[in-house]
């Protein structure tokens, strides 16, 4: 897998927390939507993470934050989070790649 394929599947899960209310009431009268299954295949993946990828995870992609805020937040510089970022996307890119 891809550090472009891990950021597209990324924007896709940010967008699916985004939207989870109406995602999870369209289940009920549509079924389930393929990104569900893609969400549970990253979240199961992050739970082998170190401590440090897991928050940014929860950060930017469950709480959908921008980098910014994410950093106010943690009390980071912008830089750390873009390279944590980076360094999240390079995990899922080995741990998912390796399925």
């Amino acid at each position: 897998m891809t550090i472009e394929e891990v950021k597209a599947d990324l924007r896709e899960i940010r967008y699916y927390y985004a939207h989870a209310k109406e995602f999870e009431g369209a289940t009920k009268i549509i079924g389930k939507n393929s990104i569900e299954e893609k969400t549970e295949k990253y979240n199961a993946a992050i739970r082998k993470a170190p401590s440090r990828l897991y928050y940014i995870y929860l950060s930017l992609y469950i709480h959908f934050n921008t980098q910014t805020v994410a950093a106010l937040d943690m009390d980071y510089s912008v830089g750390h989070v873009k390279r944590l970022n980076r360094e999240l996307c390079e995990f899922f890119a080995r741990e998912i790649g390796n399925e």
